[in-house]
C-alpha cells in the first residue's frame, strides 16, 4: 500500500515540475508576434514618420516658394506694380524687340494739331490714324460706321486730336528706344494698350476702356512717380 502512495506522489511531483518548466519557457511580453507592433518600436516608427512628414513639408514649402516667385526663366521676368506690368528681359535688344510692329511715319496726310501730323487711311469698315510723338508710335483703330463706335468721339480723327491735345499738357514716360500706344474705338471691344521700353525692361498698361485718356492718365501718373 505504501508503495502505491509513494508511486502516486512521485508521478504528481513529475507533473508539477513539468508544469513549472513550461511556464518558464513562455515568451515574454516584449516579443513581437507577426501582425502585432511592439510598443517600444511603435514610438520609433511614429518618430520616423514625423521626421519624414516634416521633411516632406519642408520640401513642399520650398517648392511652393519657387512656384509663387515671379517667372525666373532666362527670357523674362514679370512683375506687377498696380496697373502697370513690368517685364524684364535678359538684354536691352530683347526688350526693344518685344515691342513689335513699331515704325516711324514717313508720309503724313492729316493735321492733328499742336504741330503733330499723322497718316490716315481706311479699310474694310476701319479708319486708321497713326502718328509719332518723340519715340512714341500712336495708332487709333476706329469704325467708319458711328453705330459701332464708342461714345464721345465722332470719328478716328477726332479721337486722335483729343489724344494729341491731352499729351500736349501731360507727359508720358520717356522710352529709351520704343514706345507704342494702340487704341481701339469699337464699342463692343474698346481697349487702350500702352507699352514702352527702358533698358532691358518693358512696361505695359492694358485697359478695356472706351476712353483712352483714362489709360493715358495711368501712364502719366507712373511717369510722375519715377
Amino acid at each position: 500500500m505504501m508503495k502505491k502512495v509513494y508511486f502516486a506522489m512521485l508521478i504528481l511531483l513529475v507533473l508539477v515540475l513539468s508544469a513549472c518548466q513550461g511556464t518558464d519557457q513562455t515568451p515574454s511580453n516584449n516579443s513581437a508576434h507577426p501582425g502585432q507592433t511592439n510598443s517600444s518600436n511603435t514610438g520609433d516608427l511614429n518618430s520616423d514618420n514625423r521626421s519624414n512628414e516634416s521633411g516632406n513639408e519642408s520640401t513642399n514649402e520650398s517648392n511652393n516658394g519657387n512656384a509663387a516667385s515671379p517667372d525666373n526663366t532666362s527670357d523674362s521676368r514679370h512683375e506687377e506694380e498696380g496697373l502697370v506690368k513690368e517685364t524684364q528681359y535678359s538684354s536691352k535688344e530683347e526688350a526693344v524687340n518685344a515691342i513689335e510692329n513699331y515704325y516711324e511715319i514717313e508720309q503724313t496726310n492729316v493735321d492733328l494739331g499742336h504741330g503733330i501730323k499723322g497718316h490716315a487711311e481706311g479699310a474694310a469698315g476701319h479708319q486708321y490714324i497713326s502718328w509719332n510723338e518723340g519715340k512714341w508710335l500712336i495708332e487709333v483703330n476706329f469704325p467708319n460706321d458711328p453705330e459701332y463706335a464708342v461714345d464721345d468721339y465722332d470719328n478716328g480723327e477726332a479721337m486722335a486730336k483729343t489724344i494729341v491735345s491731352y499729351l500736349e499738357d501731360h507727359f508720358l514716360p520717356p522710352p529709351d528706344e520704343r514706345g507704342k500706344i494702340q487704341v481701339n474705338g469699337f464699342r463692343e471691344h474698346p481697349e487702350t494698350i500702352i507699352q514702352w521700353q527702358k533698358g532691358n525692361k518693358v512696361y505695359v498698361i492694358d485697359q478695356k476702356t472706351a476712353d483712352p485718356l483714362e489709360t493715358l492718365q495711368i501712364a502719366v501718373e507712373h511717369a510722375d512717380k519715377k
